[in-house]
């Protein structure tokens, strides 16, 4: 019994470690928004994308979209302009990868791909958008399965989860 005791409070401990770990590399400021649903042959997405602060400024941008496919690979955009400006990619962000279910993508973004440096307050304030393509190739590589405005933009982004405007394509150019 008592090893049994000492094994559950060394599993506490551990545990307590490494969720104190993580919390040690953010600041606490953090911006989460809903995904807007996409639909790719039949099939709806829902999710949520979370933009946490890392000491030193960076921003980590974690997408979780739920109802993909098993073992799934969907590219991840972040784009210059809203959903309705349909602008070019400023930066790729890691793949939506399928794990138990659901897909979950995780970036630590501090730049673009022009080379230009960007900062979790910088994309508070981008001027820009978040969309998960099908696939990165072939004839459904422009089909959206989630997306959001970020930044300057999210407060369009009711319109697209009311209903009263919707996105289908998208421009995969950089």
């Amino acid at each position: 019994m008592k090893k049994l005791f000492a094994l559950f409070l060394l599993s506490a401990f551990v545990f307590a470690c490494s969720s104190d770990a993580e919390d040690a590399e953010f600041t606490g400021n953090e911006v989460e928004m809903e995904m807007i649903p996409g639909a790719v042959n039949g099939n709806q997405t829902t999710g949520t994308l979370l933009i946490r602060e890392r000491k030193g400024g960076a921003a980590q941008v974690e997408i979780t979209l739920n109802g993909v496919i098993n073992n799934a690979n969907h590219p991840v955009h972040l784009h210059f302009g809203s959903l309705a400006d349909d602008g070019n990619i400023a930066t790729l962000l890691n793949p939506i990868e399928e794990r138990d279910g659901v897909g979950k993508s995780s970036t630590i973004l501090n730049e673009l791909e022009n080379g230009s440096t960007i900062s979790y307050s910088d994309l508070l304030t981008f001027d820009g958008s978040i969309k998960i393509h099908f696939e990165a190739s072939g004839p459904m590589k422009d089909e959206i399965l989630g997306s959001t405005n970020i930044g300057l933009n999210a407060d369009q982004n009711s319109a697209y989860l009311s209903g009263e405007k919707s996105i289908t394509i998208c421009n995969s150019d950089y």
